[in-house]
């Protein structure tokens, strides 16, 4: 008896442990970490964008792009990969001037090859001095 039950348990079993074994390996890029985070609240204005994901990322096929508040875009620095880690991309930010909600939108190719286009906004508020 036990030795019918798995032989038809253990062709389920394997099957099920296949598929969630390999959901890692069908995920998309997945931002793991950014600065400034997602709903920051900052009152200087940040130096750099930087994202991270959680697997390399294909620069030449990677946009990052900043939205002031007023809807005009801000340009960047040059896009770079983070020499030390693959997984982290990194563009300089000018001098933000006015106070309200940012967005970064980002536009990048993991080495999975699936493009992964999201955003997400932090506030910028200059301290008074």
């Amino acid at each position: 008896m036990v030795c019918r039950s798995w032989a038809i348990a253990g062709p389920f079993c394997c099957a099920l442990f296949c598929a969630v074994g390999s959901g890692s390996a069908l995920a998309h890029a997945g931002l793991v970490k950014s600065v400034p985070g997602s709903r920051a609240k900052l009152d200087h204005p940040p130096s750099q964008i930087e994202l991270c994901f959680n697997e390399p990322i294909e620069l030449k096929f990677s946009t990052v792009r900043l939205t002031a508040p007023n809807g005009a875009k801000i340009p960047l620095g040059a896009l770079s990969v983070d020499e030390h880690d693959p997984k982290c991309l990194r563009a300089a930010a000018p001098e933000l001037k006015d106070a309200g909600a940012y967005t970064v939108n980002y536009r990048v190719l993991s080495s999975d090859g699936h493009v992964v286009d999201y955003g997400f906004t932090f506030s910028y508020q200059p301290s008074s001095r």
